[in-house]
């Protein structure tokens, strides 16, 4: 009897201590798996705070650049202030982005490459032209980076160099066609000198459009 007593006490006691010891695994797996994802989630937090400080700096560039209105290539002094704010913004924002982790790599590489694609203002091309192609960079990596704080999936690539000659295009006919519709009007109410009648004619030959023959209403008679 006391035999069979020792020997399911044992059982128990076996029993109790593989239960004991499965049970301390599970609470240290569990401890460890929160412990790590808090980790992550910490990670997370400190590169969305990253990501965004990029932004910032991003947006405060977008809006320096829409308020500029320099005239065609500016001068020695314009460019000079334009560059340093440039530079400044451009540095601000590429070192927070620097501390994003490799885990965050596509975000950081993409928004990078177009950062490096913002050129100093030499003068050439024109301000319109540089101001176009400069906000197109810029808005593209605002938004790349809004997508990442915001949780999102990135947005779809997009070849940069084929959307800045399209709108760089596109931007070209709309001034040109604002500009002949202006000539036009001066045109038909006082006429125009001969440097403007040829710049008319040179508007006219750039957007593909046909320069209407004079009225003979509007003819005078010498006589």
């Amino acid at each position: 009897m006391n035999e069979f007593l020792d020997k399911l006490w044992s059982m128990e006691f076996g029993i109790a201590l593989l239960g004991a010891l499965v049970g301390g695994g599970f609470t240290i797996l569990g401890s460890w798996l929160q412990s790590r994802s808090g980790n992550r989630a910490a990670e997370l937090i400190q590169a969305k705070a990253n990501a965004q400080r990029s932004f910032d700096a991003l947006t405060q560039l977008k809006a320096h650049l829409e308020i500029q209105t320099f005239q065609g290539m500016g001068s020695k002094q314009t460019r000079a202030a334009w560059n340093r704010e440039r530079e400044m913004l451009v540095t601000t924002a590429n070192s927070t982005l620097m501390l994003l982790p490799d885990e965050h790599k596509d975000t950081r590489v993409r928004v990078e490459m177009l950062l490096r694609q913002i050129k100093t203002w030499y003068g050439l091309p024109a301000w319109p032209e540089y101001k176009l192609e400069t906000g197109l960079l810029v808005s593209e990596a605002l938004k790349i980076l809004s997508f990442f704080v915001r949780g999102s999936d990135s947005p779809e690539r997009q070849n940069m160099a084929e959307v800045i000659q399209r709108e760089i295009e596109r931007d070209k006919r709309e001034r040109a066609q604002r500009e002949l519709e202006s000539l036009q009007a001066e045109e038909e109410h006082h006429g125009l000198d001969q440097e403007d009648s040829e710049r008319l004619n040179e508007l006219y030959r750039f957007l593909n459009q046909e320069r209407p023959e004079p009225s003979t209403d509007d003819a005078t008679d010498p006589s």
